[in-house]
């Protein structure tokens, strides 16, 4: 076994601080230009790139207008509580603030996504060194389709960030990390329960099983703290849910199909059956097979899902503007299949410990999404879910050698090693040499 080190002890160069506030400012210029000429052109809207905005918006300007009426016009009938309508509120009250612009709406979306990258770099400096978690960071704030998406006004750059605020906590937790990034991890679940009901009731679920998958199967020194970190968080979050009322999250929507297995399976085909059209559906319409009935369907099924989770597209039916936007983010991943590869064998040899949560999390919605959906176009927004779980892995597996304290990509970022501390793999703090952070233990 290999233990995992605490890379954070490390000194953080001002000019990594630099560098990721330049990023994290270029991201978000490039997300306002392209917010001012959506805003401008009404591209999206005249196109419908996402009808969800439409939804959205009209909601958003009933509830601003419902609070500007002190209460006497009609509140939108589709919004029920926070619980999985907080995107809602938040279109409400920008549009109650300014007046129903759209253009601030689209402003908010953008600072989220830009952010996403902020917290990428977080997550990954916890894991690794700083050339390769400004990688990660870089391919965060550039991956098209979140860059796309947090220029439009939906809900889905909100909620990519607050699922990175939850494998932040995680990765937090597992490596001693500092108290503000483990409580990322309550405010991204309570996040969650408010953007997307469904996911925090999965998540909820899966958390407590990959940190006793972790414990174990996996030795460390850290381990009898993280079971002591678990318990306390689990214990803390049980009485603050249950004063923010989050058990409504589980007899609310998708959610309250997930509560037994005939009736998620009744809820999965239907909502695949639904999905089954447009564009970007995956198969002819009627023929879409169904899911836990027969083995070979079921298995078709994920098998096709799992490619239009990596590919978007089907090459066979370019049909859409949509479909054909995909194409560049097609060809970017086509190229980082390798480099997940081998980033996934790396993960597994030097930081099995505090990834094995991220890794368990994003491969069990990987394949529940897989099985659920029969459409390409929802399948390339909600993969944003967990994408940068995989952004990490594949900067991990970028350089052809790597070793912590020793790694062939310091050449490319020399700024972010100007002490040499990272570089000569000196002690930091009391946290070891790179070799005794990594030594293999019987």
């Amino acid at each position: 076994m290999f233990r995992d080190s605490t890379i954070d002890r490390r000194i953080i160069h001002p000019a990594e601080k630099l560098a990721l506030k330049r990023l994290f400012v270029t991201a978000l210029l490039v997300r306002l230009a392209l917010a001012v000429f959506f805003n401008v052109t009404e591209l999206d809207r005249t196109l419908r790139l996402t009808k969800d905005g439409f939804v959205y918006t009209a909601a958003g300007s009933q509830i601003a207008e419902y609070y500007r009426s002190g209460g006497t016009t009609e509140w939108p009938q589709r919004v029920e509580g926070v619980i999985n309508f907080l995107f809602y509120y938040i279109v409400g009250g920008i549009f109650f603030l300014t007046f129903d612009s759209l253009f601030m709406l689209r402003v908010m979306t953008c600072l989220a996504g830009a952010f996403t990258c902020v917290v990428i770099w977080r997550i990954s400096r916890y894991i690794t060194d700083g050339p390769t978690s400004m990688r990660a960071a870089q391919w965060a704030a550039w991956f098209p389709t979140q860059v796309y998406y947090s220029t439009l006004p939906v809900r889905d750059s909100f909620s990519t960030l607050a699922m990175c605020f939850i494998f932040l906590g995680l990765v937090a937790m597992s490596v001693n990390g500092k108290p503000r990034d483990i409580g990322a991890l309550f405010v991204g679940l309570l996040l969650t329960a408010g953007f997307r009901t469904y996911m925090f009731v999965i998540v909820l679920v899966l958390i407590p099983f990959s940190w006793l998958v972790t414990v174990v199967f996996v030795k460390s020194r850290q381990a009898s703290r993280l079971v002591k970190r678990a318990f306390l968080f689990l214990l803390v979050f049980a009485v603050v849910g249950a004063m923010a009322g989050i058990e409504k999250a589980f007899v609310t929507g998708k959610a309250a199909h997930l509560m037994s297995y005939e009736s998620a399976l009744d809820f999965a085909n239907v909502a695949r059956d639904r999905l089954n059209h447009g564009s970007g559906a995956m198969f002819a319409r009627g023929d879409a097979p169904t899911i836990g009935r027969e083995i070979v369907s079921t298995v078709q099924s994920i098998a096709v899902g799992l490619y239009f989770f990596v590919m978007s597209v089907n090459p066979g039916s370019l049909d859409s503007i949509r479909q054909w936007m995909a194409i560049p983010e097609v060809l970017i991943v086509m190229v980082m299949i390798p480099k997940l590869y081998r980033g996934v064998r790396r993960v597994w040899v030097y930081h099995r410990f505090s990834f094995m949560p991220l890794l368990i999390i994003a491969g069990a919605i990987t394949f529940g999404y897989s099985g659920v959906t029969t459409n390409g176009g929802p399948m390339m927004r909600w993969r944003l879910q967990v994408a940068n779980v995989y952004l990490i892995i594949g900067a991990i597996g970028y350089p052809s050698r790597y070793a912590i304290g020793n790694h062939s990509s310091q050449s490319r970022f020399p700024e972010l090693w100007a002490d040499g501390s990272a570089m000569q793999g000196r002690p930091i703090s009391g946290a070891g040499s790179a070799n005794q952070m990594h030594e293999k233990t019987e």
